[in-house]
């Protein structure tokens, strides 16, 4: 039975991560589109260099501190927590594209997972949460909504932050693609290339409490912002 829960909470995993699921992230540059339109970022090695600033000085320490501790609330059935963290990490992006890019996303991650829970403790959290977020009383950013369903389908914490990151850097990387003169075999090695970085880090964060959250990317967040304002944009953000 251990056997079987571990499969499928990893079979879980995947569908979470997959580009298939549809949480609308596939549909953000999460600024790179600005950077490249001001020449910020060029080629292969200029997306890597942003990647990977992206994941250590945001994403992990902060989405991913989100995360971590709100798998841990949505455990213990503390919505206040959840509702605590949600706030805080709303604050926390400065851009307004970001913000209501990740609430869009949060929102979809927890409208798509409502149906296919079956009626245990951890979907009770959900649907509570979920309940909060149509009362506006919450806003449902991705970090915490995948938080708060990752712990209903018995995903691990850590497999779920290393899951939210390889996502995010998909999201990029894909988004670069169509921004970038970039070979399919130049994505993948930027992809590979954060795979350790990303695993230490995520092992780091274990302990840190949610009001420890920490990001710092201005280039990015000035980017994202003048991004709002550009005549042609293909991505949301």
């Amino acid at each position: 039975m251990q056997n079987d829960h571990a499969g499928n909470s990893f079979l879980a995993a995947l569908q979470f991560a997959d580009s298939f699921f549809p949480s609308g992230m596939y549909a953000h540059s999460h600024g790179l589109e600005s950077m490249v339109a001001r020449g910020w970022v060029q080629n292969a090695a200029d997306l890597q260099q942003y990647l990977h600033n992206l994941l250590t000085w945001s994403i992990l320490p902060c989405d991913g501190v989100a995360l971590l501790n709100s798998h841990r609330a949505a455990q213990n059935g503390d919505l206040a927590t959840l509702t605590d963290i949600d706030w805080h990490l709303h604050a926390m992006k400065l851009p307004q594209e970001l913000r209501l890019a990740s609430c869009h996303a949060g929102r979809r991650i927890l409208d798509e997972t409502a149906p296919l829970l079956s009626g245990d403790t951890g979907s009770s959290v959900c649907a509570d949460f979920r309940q909060l977020t149509l009362n506006h009383e919450t806003p449902a950013t991705s970090a915490v909504a995948l938080g708060v369903a990752t712990c209903a389908f018995g995903i691990p914490p850590e497999h779920a932050l290393l899951m939210y990151s390889h996502s995010f850097a998909v999201g990029v990387l894909g988004a670069a693609q169509r921004l970038l003169p970039l070979t399919h075999s130049e994505v993948q090695r930027i992809l590979h290339s954060i795979q350790d970085p990303v695993a230490r880090s995520a092992a780091d964060l274990r302990a840190r409490d949610w009001p420890e959250m920490t990001s710092l990317t201005p280039q990015a967040d000035i980017a994202s912002m003048l991004h709002e304002h550009d005549d042609v944009r293909m991505f949301a953000s």
